[in-house]
């Protein structure tokens, strides 16, 4: 056989199929015949056609040039040496096809790509695992530490195994070498030309790295090598054995499966494919570990053989290799940025992994840490002493100030690829109500808390009359307090309808981010109690509360502060979509819904009160649960931060433990926001610059009556009231009232000169008998105040009677109680019209007090806006006169 032949064959490649029997025979009688090739005689048979220029001197020939060539290559790439980021390789943060994400300090938190990778450094792999270090050389570049980042044997060995295959049959590559191709170049493509730059930068690499040069490029080298789809050697060792390799010692059995895997890391998986690992294994245990060359041995050859014999024992995949799958530190945040830079840069979240993106966020590592951990806490997940283990919750929360999300948890089971449930829609229930009735009615209609709403039944929504949470009955007339506070529905669909107007909620909602549908447009249920259609995000909840902590100014929520590639900066499509916010309140409203949303907190009565941070710091916030109770909210805010809190059963079928919006919820409210507000100063609520506080409604009074008796008629008097306020009088002797006099605004008194005590007309059959005595003549009064500007018939009249005895003057003595000496009984007096009797009231000319000096307790009852104590006057009574006091004005 020619040379050519056996060599074509030993390669296994031939250019034409090999000959017959007869072709062999027929070619030899050929020769004998013409006396050997071109009549040559006994020359012997010679080489036809390019065969015969294929020999040794061929041979040296191509490898003499292809050495020229590759060494006039390498120099040109050290001479431009600058044009290679050898950064990349020194640097883990500078992997080449990785983005970054920092947080909102600028610290790396975050990466993408499709790289599962725990950088860890040699020094610590050297303290617990030298041999898996020796391993790796004596397997993949025995001379590593010999050579100059070129095994120039190995090379020379490698060109002329191509030349003899006719291809790429052999690689060569050192350590060094791999780093530049797979961290320095990202070139993977066989050419010989990415083959002369990983040459040239692999000579620079190793002169730049300087005196620790080897350990930074096994560093580097163990980092970013692929085993399987898992990349780096920590993780790998973590997966597969469940052992950290800084803390844990591997068997030489296990080192040897990990040495060996680069070769062909996915075929070599011992989880997929167990019979090749071992079989790959048990090579490198045997046949490279044991050897003394370059490397001593690092297990003797008996050892290596009986270790041999055992199977390959992994972690259970359920147990380590799902860890690639579990949800990783900063992981909820991450899917928020993923989600933005396909929305808002057009980027897609595939090929973050090899674009090298920095992506600067304001994720606040304090804060995530807290909503992460919360959702972790299963104590925080029991109402009534039931645990509720087939809940989960989302959190969202975000600086009121700029509208940029600190945090994120996207559920309690959460891993990357699941659905965010921050960003999937959920019924509000009453957590809508600040949003679409309470801060309209208060910016368009001049509401505050005083202002007086009618709790009453529904009866203009055909049959639909939505009832008070736990049963509450119809509150009556209240102020808008209360109804806040306590989260009444029928006064709040009330207000809707009377005052709010369904269109303007809608558009309320949609200025707010509140993607509601079309058709909750005309609907109570969902403008007035959440109960729409679909349903609102935690994200949008709070970014819509935000408002009420930013002075009525909105955001729209964002995690990302810029993006950068290359060092330039990448635009967003939209450049103005976050810069300016929309005035949706004023901040006149904005401050008045803040002292109503603190008492929903700060009042033991209020829904939120579980909602109040550890260190007492000034907190607003609203409850809302979903009808059945198998969802609840709760958004609350401090000057600083604002966070919604959503719980909820996503699964069919699920066991559910009833939850309101003033449990679960407003826990997890409190946990988050404690934990989050950890080392900032606390901030009080700030009414703004030009914005009063809320004035009480006029509240019309009673008449305070009181009389005097004078020769020519009875002065009646009673207390002064606004402008607004007129009067009747009624009078009756014996009967029925009858009117007697209107009287103009600001009036206070009346005289009834037709009233005169009885005359002494002489001599009294009466005296005879001794059954004699002075005639009198009884007068009832009642007076009417009348509030000209009342809308509520209901308030619009108060009214006061009072009895007048007029005596005749033949036996007319000083009445047994008159101190003033005016001959009026003081019993039937109330000379300073605080409702207390001149006899009864120490003070009666001073409407502020009524009892003893030291009756503190019925002073503070006078004291009140509403009617003074009747029993006030002794200690006693103190407490009963403070009650008193508050009954007669508002609750509060």
């Amino acid at each position: 056989m020619d040379d050519f032949r056996k060599v074509s064959m030993k390669s296994g490649y031939s250019p034409m199929p090999p000959r017959t029997r007869s072709e062999r025979a027929g070619s030899r009688s050929r020769s004998s015949r013409s006396g050997g090739p071109r009549g040559t005689g006994g020359r012997g048979p010679q080489k036809q056609g390019w065969q015969r220029f294929f020999n040794w001197k061929w041979m040296m020939l191509v490898l003499l040039t292809s050495l020229l060539i590759m060494v006039g290559g390498c120099t040109a790439v050290m001479m431009s040496a600058e044009t290679l980021d050898l950064e990349k390789a020194k640097d883990p943060t500078k992997m080449p096809t990785n983005s970054k994400i920092l947080d909102s300090k600028g610290d790396v938190v975050a990466v993408f790509g499709n790289e599962y990778r725990e950088w860890v450094e040699i020094d610590k792999i050297k303290k617990v695992n030298p041999d898996l270090l020796t391993a790796f050389v004596k397997v993949e570049d025995r001379r590593f530490y010999e050579h100059n980042g070129i095994d120039y044997e190995g090379l020379g060995r490698a060109i002329i195994k191509n030349i003899i295959a006719m291809g790429n049959a052999q690689g060569a590559s050192t350590l060094t070498q791999q780093v530049c191709k797979n961290i320095v170049l990202g070139d993977f493509n066989k050419t010989y030309t990415r083959k002369i730059k990983e040459i040239g930068c692999a000579l620079n690499l190793e002169k730049e790295l300087g005196e620790k040069r080897k350990d930074k490029i096994l560093e580097a080298y163990l980092n970013f090598i692929d085993f399987g789809g898992v990349n780096g050697i920590k993780l790998a060792s973590e997966v597969y054995f469940g052992k950290d390799p800084t803390r844990d010692q591997l068997t030489i059995e296990e080192i040897a499966l990990l040495a060996g895997m680069p070769k062909a890391p996915y075929k070599y998986n011992p989880l997929k494919n167990p019979e090749s690992a071992k079989e790959r294994r048990d090579v490198v245990l045997t046949q490279v570990l044991p050897v003394d060359d370059v490397i001593p041995p690092i297990v003797d050859k008996q050892t290596a053989e009986e270790r041999a014999k055992l199977p390959v024992k992994t972690c259970p995949k359920t147990k380590c290799w799902n860890k690639l799958l579990r949800a990783g530190k900063f992981d909820h945040y991450k899917a928020f940025v993923q989600e933005e830079l396909k929305r808002d840069y057009g980027i897609n979240p595939e090929k973050l992994g090899k674009s090298g993106y920095v992506i600067k966020t304001s994720l606040n590592q304090q804060a995530q840490t807290a909503v992460e951990k919360a959702l972790q806490d299963k104590s925080l997940f029991v109402n009534k002493g039931q645990y509720m283990k087939d809940a989960d919750a989302s959190i969202v929360m975000l600086n009121p100030k700029n509208g940029m999300i600190v945090a994120v948890g996207n559920g309690r089971h959460y891993q990357p690829g699941y659905q965010k449930r921050a960003l999937l829609p959920v019924q509000p229930g009453s957590t809508i109500k600040p949003l679409t009735v309470y801060a309209p009615a208060v910016n368009d209609h001049d509401y505050n808390e005083y202002s007086i709403v009618k709790d009453i039944p529904v009866d203009f929504a055909g049959n639909w009359n939505p009832s008070n949470y736990g049963g509450m009955p119809p509150q009556g007339n209240i102020p808008m307090l209360t109804m806040v506070k306590k989260s009444l529905n029928k006064s709040t669909v009330r207000l809707l309808h009377e005052v709010v107007t369904l269109d303007k909620a809608y558009e309320y909602a949609q200025k707010l981010g509140l993607e509601l549908k079309e058709r909750d447009r005309a609907s109570y249920s969902a403008l007035a109690l959440g109960g729409g259609s679909v349903g609102v995000t935690t994200k949008q909840m709070a970014q819509a509360y935000a408002v009420f902590a930013n002075g009525g100014k909105y955001y729209q929520a964002r995690t990302i502060v810029s993006v950068k590639q290359n060092d330039e900066v990448v635009e967003p499509k939209n450049p103005d979509k976050y810069k300016q916010p929309k005035q949706v309140f004023s901040e006149k409203t904005a401050w008045y819904m803040t002292r109503m949303l603190k008492h929903v907190i700060a009042d033991d009565d209020g829904t939120g009160h579980n909602a109040r941070l550890r260190d007492g710091r000034d907190v607003a916030g609203k409850s809302g649960t979903i009808q059945e109770e198998k969802a609840a909210w709760f958004v609350g805010y401090t000057p600083d931060l604002v966070a919604a809190v959503n719980v909820m059963y996503p699964i069919q079928g699920a066991e559910i433990v009833k939850v309101t919006g003033g449990s679960v919820p407003a826990k997890i409210f409190s946990y988050v926001m404690s934990e989050a507000h950890q080392g900032i100063p606390p901030h009080s609520f700030k009414k703004p610059p030009g914005v009063e506080e809320p004035k009480r409604p006029f509240e019309l009074q009673a008449p305070h009556l009181s009389y005097e008796s004078h020769p020519d008629g009875v002065l009646l008097k009673w207390q002064q009231q606004p402008e607004q306020v007129t009067y009747q009088v009624f009078r009756a002797e014996g009967g029925n009232f009858v009117k007697v006099a209107d009287l103009p605004a600001g009036s206070t008194s009346w005289k009834d000169s037709s009233a005169l005590p009885p005359q002494d007309d002489g001599f009294d059959l009466g005296d005879l008998f001794g059954g004699g005595g002075e005639k009198k003549k009884v007068y009832r009064y009642k007076v009417v105040a009348i509030d000209t500007q009342a809308t509520d018939p209901a308030n619009k009249e108060k009214s006061s009677e009072i009895t007048v005895e007029l005596k005749s003057g033949k036996k007319e003595e000083k009445p047994k109680f008159d101190k003033n000496n005016d001959g009026i009984d003081d019993r039937q007096q109330d000379s300073d019209g605080d409702g207390v009797n001149d006899h009864e009231d120490k003070f009666p000319n001073d409407p502020t007090r009524t009892g003893k000096e030291q009756d503190g307790g019925g002073g503070n009852g006078d004291n009140g806006n509403g009617r003074p104590g009747r029993d006030d006057g002794d200690n006693n009574d103190g407490n009963n006169g403070n009650d008193n006091g508050n009954t007669g004005g508002w609750p509060f």
